[in-house]
């Protein structure tokens, strides 16, 4: 190698080791990310009173008088957006499932698809899937009673909440 080499080398050696230098510390950084969040739109859910009327104790077997639950699911924009909907109330087993309970021992109420008697437990987190106004589920209260159970005449009571959220 020739002198010139050598100090040429030695230079550039020095210029690399002065400019490299910045880019080993350690160097702390400000980040401001703006995020846009876009919320699905709103739905309401309106569900009135479901009156079975008057009904004999031994027609109570699960599958007669069959009363629709009339709720109105009115969702502004989005209505290819999927839904999901749940039942949350009171719960008791009746047959292996979960039902209303009412505030008469022993009696509650099946809540029910009406095309095919899909059951919608209540109390638990299932979900029923659905598109609004595709395959809007019309659903069905069905009484049914506990083994054994010997109903007397009167009045019963049970309330639930129809959930329904955005996927």
């Amino acid at each position: 190698m020739t002198r010139h080499t050598t100090i040429r080398s030695a230079i550039l050696l020095l210029l690399v080791s002065v400019a490299a230098s910045p880019w080993a510390a350690n160097k702390t950084v400000n980040l401001k990310l703006i995020i846009a969040i876009n919320a699905p739109p709103p739905c309401t859910v309106t569900a009135p009173t479901v009156e079975f009327g008057t009904i004999m104790t031994t027609n109570v077997d699960g599958s007669s008088n069959a009363k629709q639950v009339p709720y109105n699911l009115i969702c502004s924009g989005g209505a290819s957006d999927y839904l999901k909907m749940q039942i949350q109330g009171t719960a008791m087993t009746v047959n292996g499932e979960q039902v209303l309970k009412t505030d008469v021992n022993g009696l509650g109420i099946r809540l029910q698809t009406r095309a095919d008697k899909t059951l919608l437990p209540v109390g638990t987190s299932s979900w029923w899937n659905f598109q609004p106004g595709r395959t809007d589920p019309v659903l069905e209260a069905v009484l049914v009673k506990s083994a054994g159970t010997t109903l007397t005449a009167g009045e019963f009571n049970a309330a639930a909440t129809l959930v329904v959220e955005y996927q």
